[in-house]
């Protein structure tokens, strides 16, 4: 027994080990961090990982005349590493508006001033930067701690003085003077840089295009605006009874908790008064959030505000605040706060099935469609469904937000997984009358789709098929692949692992590998790695004499693989719908074969249907 005992536990160990074993390309620099044991390859944290993390505690006022926006903040600053910091990165997003800046795309002339963000005063444990210690490129501000660095296991503290104009044309990206009382304001403070186990400090700079790359940090932020503004944010709202009126103040507290849509305010009441208390020129809203990598607000004095709450985890109870808050022209806004609770109860329970991480989430009826820790800036979509833009944006709380992913480098990680989930949970909400999957087999196998593996910030004309249309339609045929039971029991894994960290390609490749208990390096390489394009044809149809039947031939004529689905009409006016998983492709065949039942004459075969991409589908079907 002992014998056997000793075999079987050398055998599961070997199995262990093999799947272990990736076949995929892993570029020579991220190899190191599996040789210092940051991670494994098995796509768990490796026993040394660490990460760095940050307190903010911001004062910050926003007039909204002028659109200048000045602030104060005190950062603490955790350095978890094992290495000595010879300086500290700023991030200084919005420098992008500053004369020379690298951008993406264009911006109003009008919106660029030479100065950007006007750093006014600067401290590093106490003591004043000097102007020779600050070195200020691209979006970035580094200062030189060469007399004193930063040593492992230790923490500092800086102050920051600020202020800058925001940007008011349209198509400002991200961000949005609304109109002439109404901001969403992203990107607006000076933000320590990640230092990863994997590059060290990122030094990608925000040009318009590739979006988020930040650490987890507690915020504690207090945003001034003159009276009649209502500010939303990041956060639990802090003083909310110092702010509001009794009437209004119950409206949100009983909102916290109802199931059904609450209108907190109206514009209509907002011009009548009566909803704030007269507590001066400026009120000064505080909020707080812990364990988010950024921070956003927005502000209005004209706007509707519709509340309720939800369930999001069935064994605590626990619930998340969701608003609405629109202007009324938005004719669509006022579906918006029940799409938002619905979805996220639906990303609770069933897609990605994990408890909704934030306790709040405000959709703010902006002029983009985009995301934030517990805020999106999403344009009115009316005269068609708010839906899906709304489902989008609130399931990126899980991607790249719960899980800190390197967008910068791998924008599919989350773009991907939203554009997956905006179908999904789009398509059941709405009993399959919404919901899309996005165009990929009219620009699949062109020198415009190119390997997500590629670093998103290498990619411009190429960046939206990479991170959008190509992995959607991966993941689409993946979930198809293993199945619900399979494909669930892997992403909670990967989000118990990787929960606010850092999760890199190949921790979400190795972690998919192992729980499902399959090497899934056939399906990763095509479709993440190589160039190439979603194609199978019906070749030909064979009589199979001995079985007294005929066969489908399926030919494989693109390298990515792809569900075989085939719409069958016999001549005794019978039908048969035949499917088969991406899987039958696994051991590398061009061709599969369905044989059809005994007896049976084909009339017409089909293949092929809305959710699986071809770039030929000339070749989809037959006729007796």
């Amino acid at each position: 027994m002992l014998r056997y005992l000793l075999s079987f536990s050398f055998v599961a160990s070997f199995l262990s080990a093999s799947l272990a074993q990736t076949s995929l390309f892993l570029p020579r620099n991220l190899q190191t961090a599996y040789e210092k044991g940051t991670r494994n390859r098995d796509g768990k944290p490796g026993p040394n990982y660490w990460q760095n993390r940050a307190s903010y505690v911001i004062k910050a006022s926003l007039e909204p005349k002028t659109h200048r926006l000045s602030g104060e903040e005190t950062i603490t600053y955790f350095n978890n590493s094992p290495d000595t910091l010879k300086l500290i990165r700023f991030k200084l997003q919005h420098d992008r508006y500053r004369k020379g800046a690298q951008r993406a795309f264009d911006v109003a002339a009008s919106d660029v001033t030479d100065e950007g963000v006007r750093i006014e005063s600067l401290t590093y444990n106490g003591q004043n930067v000097e102007t020779s210690q600050q070195r200020r490129y691209a979006t970035f501000l580094d200062i030189d701690l060469k007399e004193k660095p930063l040593p492992p296991n230790s923490k500092a503290t800086m102050s920051v003085k600020w202020s800058y104009t925001l940007p008011a044309e349209k198509g400002s990206a991200r961000e949005c003077v609304c109109d002439s009382t109404t901001f969403f304001v992203p990107y607006w403070y000076p933000q320590i840089a990640v230092y990863d186990d994997v590059r060290g400090w990122a030094d990608a700079p925000y040009t318009g295009q590739y979006e988020f790359y930040h650490d987890f940090a507690d915020y504690d932020v207090t945003i001034s605006m003159p009276a009649g503004f209502q500010v939303w944010a990041t956060g639990e709202w802090q003083n909310a009874a110092d702010i509001l009126e009794k009437k209004y103040l119950e409206r949100w507290q009983k909102a916290h908790t109802a199931p059904g849509v609450i209108s907190i305010f109206s514009e209509k009441e907002l011009q009548a008064g009566g909803i704030y208390r007269k507590t001066g020129p400026l009120v000064a809203f505080n909020f707080k959030a812990t364990d988010v990598p950024d921070f956003a607000f927005a502000a209005s004095d004209h706007y509707n505000w519709d509340a309720t709450s939800v369930v999001v985890d069935d064994r605590t109870g626990r619930r998340t605040f969701v608003s609405a808050a629109y202007n009324t022209a938005s004719t669509d806004y006022p579906e918006v706060a029940r799409i938002a609770a619905d979805g996220i109860r639906l990303m609770s329970t069933w897609l990605p099935g994990y408890p909704f991480p934030y306790p709040v989430m405000t959709v703010f009826n902006g002029d983009d469609g985009m995301e934030y820790p517990m805020m999106c800036n999403d344009a009115s979509t009316a005269p068609r469904s708010p839906m899906t833009l709304t489902i989008h944006e609130v399931s990126h709380t899980y991607f790249p937000f719960m899980m800190g992913i390197n967008e910068q480098d791998y924008a599919w990680m989350d773009e991907g997984w939203a554009s997956f989930f905006d179908y999904m949970l789009s398509d059941s909400l709405s009993n399959h009358t919404i919901g899309n999957v996005r165009g990929y087999s009219f620009i699949a196998g062109t020198d415009n789709d190119v390997p997500p593996m590629v670093k998103s910030r290498n990619l411009s004309s190429a960046y939206r098929v990479a991170s959008y249309q190509r992995p959607q339609n991966a993941y689409l045929t993946l979930y198809d692949m293993l199945g619900y039971e399979t494909f669930h029991k892997c992403m909670v894994e990967y989000m118990n692992r990787w929960k606010s960290k850092h999760p890199i390609p190949f921790d979400f490749f190795n972690t998919w590998n192992d729980v499902s208990g399959q090497n899934l390096d056939w399906f990763w390489r095509p479709w993440f790695f190589e160039w190439g394009y979603p194609d199978l044809a019906i070749k030909e149809v064979l009589k199979n004499e001995p079985l007294n039947a005929q066969t489908i031939v399926v030919e494989r004529k693109g390298n990515l693989p792809v569900p075989v689905h085939l719409e069958v009409e016999y001549t005794d006016g019978s039908q048969q719908t035949i499917r088969n998983t991406a899987s039958v492709w696994k051991d590398g065949g061009t061709t599969f074969r369905v044989t059809c039942p005994a007896g049976k004459t084909l009339k017409s075969v089909r293949l092929g249907d809305k959710i699986i991409p071809d770039t030929n589908p000339k070749d989809n079907s037959w006729k007796n």
